[in-house]
């Protein structure tokens, strides 16, 4: 099962950085789609941003994509029912987005046994302006231990995150990850969930990995390589703050 790199999961052996074509729509081909919708063709290149992919999906002359400013983007709901398009290979379901126009943003399913959707804006709509952005909710996705799922609402921590990602260099010299698991214990890097009432029906999901010395780290957007049972994630790490490294480990 090939997923995109906000995910931060996929079959053992696979690789994704961050869309992998040939999990593009399988995972819906299970299901006729209706023969009548329009049909997404894909297409996918090297990306300008080191360690990512450019992929598109287009139909009739619309075209979307699926690069670095989107893979920072996920769902509010995994399971999107609007259905408006079919890919080409595996009549996979493209699907609208509750709350966003189908000509600015759609889901498409990457997955492969199980449905798993990306995000891809159409090629003429800016993308998502987070540095200005106001966001009313910060929740880490954290699936274990004493952050699990922890929230705030508190605009100062919010605001903390959003300047470190803005404003502080990356890690001079560069930052390497350790490879980790696939899943479960011992996962070293997550992602960050911020709600915003400017982005109905995604959040904005940047990443931070807690090196073993405390230290937070945080990245607006992850590559990630899969080998055997592990992977490996790369990002331009930023130091996390003081005030949010605390809050991210109690």
């Amino acid at each position: 099962m090939l997923r995109s790199a906000m995910t931060l999961s996929a079959l053992p052996g696979s690789r994704s950085i961050p869309i992998v074509l040939c999990g593009l729509a399988l995972g819906c081909g299970l299901t006729s789609l209706d023969p009548s919708l329009p049909v997404y063709t894909t297409e996918q290149t090297d990306s300008a941003h080191p360690g990512f992919r450019r992929t598109t999906v287009s139909t009739q002359g619309a075209v979307y994509v699926n690069d670095f400013e989107e893979a920072a983007l996920q769902l509010s709901s995994p399971e999107p029912t609007q259905v408006v398009g079919r890919s080409r290979f595996g009549d996979g379901k493209i699907c609208a987005i509750p709350g966003q126009d189908p000509s600015a943003y759609l889901a498409v399913d990457v997955g492969s046994e199980m449905p798993a959707y990306a995000v891809f804006r159409n090629i003429h709509a800016q993308p998502f302006d987070w540095r200005h952005a106001a966001f009313q909710k910060m929740r880490l996705d954290v699936l274990e231990g004493p952050t699990a799922n922890k929230e705030t609402t508190e605009p100062a921590l919010i605001d903390d995150v959003l300047r470190t990602l803005r404003d502080v260099p990356p890690a001079n010299p560069p930052l390497t990850v350790p490879p980790m698991p696939v899943t479960g214990l011992g996962m070293t890097v997550h992602g960050i969930l911020l709600f915003s009432d400017e982005l109905p029906g995604l959040i904005f999901r940047p990443s931070f990995y807690l090196a073993e010395s405390g230290q937070v780290y945080l990245a607006e957007s992850v590559g990630v390589e899969y080998q055997g049972n592990e992977q490996s994630v790369q990002a331009a790490w930023i130091p996390a703050s003081p005030l949010f490294t605390q809050w991210a480990q109690k």
